[in-house]
């Protein structure tokens, strides 16, 4: 059974968004992934959104510029976590573990502590 609300996978050049939605939902929360630019809208059509990833990666430049989240991910106080991303609220890991116990106890980490989940 799937937890109220949602977490939001931005996805800002990683190759493995959805390797990372699958890793969330195994632990019975919903996720879904939104391209960087998604306006307020987009965002409120999802739901009710318990936190954001950031999931920058190796693609993170279209046409020599950094892709960055917009502004409506970034103007509000939803929990963020930021994979291999420099933006405005910092940067948490500079790349996915490649264990994937590894990574999901980073997951597990953010849903539990930074958006109160129980997982």
């Amino acid at each position: 059974m799937m937890r109220e609300g949602v977490i939001v996978i931005v996805d800002l050049g990683h190759e493995n968004c959805q390797m990372i939605k699958e890793d969330v939902e195994s632990m019975g929360v919903k996720a879904v992934i939104c391209n960087h630019d998604a306006d307020q809208a987009q965002l409120e059509a999802l739901g009710e959104i318990k936190g954001f990833i950031l999931n920058g990666g190796p693609c993170k430049k279209v046409n020599g510029f950094r892709v960055d989240a917009s502004e409506a991910i970034y103007d509000n106080k939803i929990p963020t976590y930021s994979v291999d991303h420099a933006g405005l609220k910092g940067v948490d890991l500079y790349a996915w573990p490649v264990d994937i116990a590894e990574r999901r106890e980073k997951i597990r980490g953010f849903l539990t502590r930074s958006c109160n989940l129980e997982v």
